[in-house]
């Protein structure tokens, strides 16, 4: 599909698209901002290719669809920029350190679902690219929901999942929240099917950061967590983001779950600087 300079090339079943004929370092009228924000709907998952975006651009553009929000890490916070933020497994001297940071982000997940207005879209670009492992997964989670099995979509309806950064730095095996964090989030409970402010579209909301279900017995809710991340999480609601130098990758965080797949921290060279534009809270 073609709008004006822009072309937008579908991937399967139009879950996630690649956009060419913008630069986003540059200056982006009105019309193709409106076109971004439709394609955003669309296809859930937009990647740009070969894009030269420095930490000011890549604020800037994010800041387009309105206010960012820092991460609750605030060792991961850019130092100049501090709603962007900048993790990876490259030391001081260049060489990758063995170590991938942020477990959380090898699991499936939603960005800041523990928070009581989650994220909107997130902005990711890598300046540092793995060769072999490091792809982005991405679960359709609106499909998901349509293919549930008759009767399980009303099974499910009414019910609340816990959400809580403490708890989901426990799962990911990652250091432990620290009181500061704990405090700045607190859990809080999501419904477990949420409907997209846009469409009207109905879609499993969970991932890692979900603990369980409100008011269950909890291994009866974690139980039930397994199951859908399970069937989210078949092939044929996947897009995989085989990254390139110089890509953006952009995602609605309201209707997908994400995950990076493993590689070689003692080899790969791997740094990610992100932006989010804040979000709503799910109904």
């Amino acid at each position: 599909m073609q709008d004006g300079s822009i072309e937008i090339r579908a991937a399967a079943a139009d879950f996630g698209a690649e956009v060419s004929g913008l630069d986003l370092a540059g200056d982006i009228t009105a019309a193709e901002l409106a076109a971004i924000q439709a394609a955003m709907i669309r296809h859930k998952v937009l990647v740009f290719r070969d894009q030269n975006l420095d930490d000011e651009s890549h604020h800037a553009f994010a800041l387009r669809f309105g206010p960012l929000e820092g991460h609750i890490n605030h060792s991961t916070r850019h130092g100049e920029l501090p709603k962007l933020q900048v993790f990876g497994n490259v030391g001081a001297d260049g060489k990758p350190t063995g170590v991938h940071p942020e477990k959380g982000t090898l699991v499936w997940h939603t960005d800041k679902s523990y928070v009581a207005t989650p994220s909107l879209f997130t902005i990711l670009r890598s300046p540092s690219v793995a060769r072999r492992g490091g792809h982005t997964l991405f679960a359709d989670m609106s499909r998901a929901y349509a293919a549930l099995e008759p009767g399980r979509a009303e099974q499910l309806e009414g019910l609340r999942a816990v959400h809580d950064w403490k708890r989901s730095r426990e799962k990911s095996d990652e250091r432990a929240a620290t009181a500061e964090e704990i405090a700045a989030a607190p859990a809080v409970d999501h419904p477990l099917i949420r409907t997209h402010p846009d469409t009207a579209a109905r879609a499993i909301y969970i991932g890692n950061h979900a603990s369980h279900i409100l008011d269950w017995e909890l291994a009866a809710g974690e139980a039930l967590l397994a199951e859908l991340e399970t069937h989210a999480t078949q092939e044929q609601f996947i897009y995989r983001h085989l990254w390139r130098d110089n890509d953006v990758l952009m995602w609605d965080n309201r209707c997908t779950m994400h995950y990076v797949t493993a590689y070689d921290a003692a080899i790969e060279r791997r740094v990610v600087h992100r932006a989010v534009v804040q979000g709503d809270a799910p109904y």
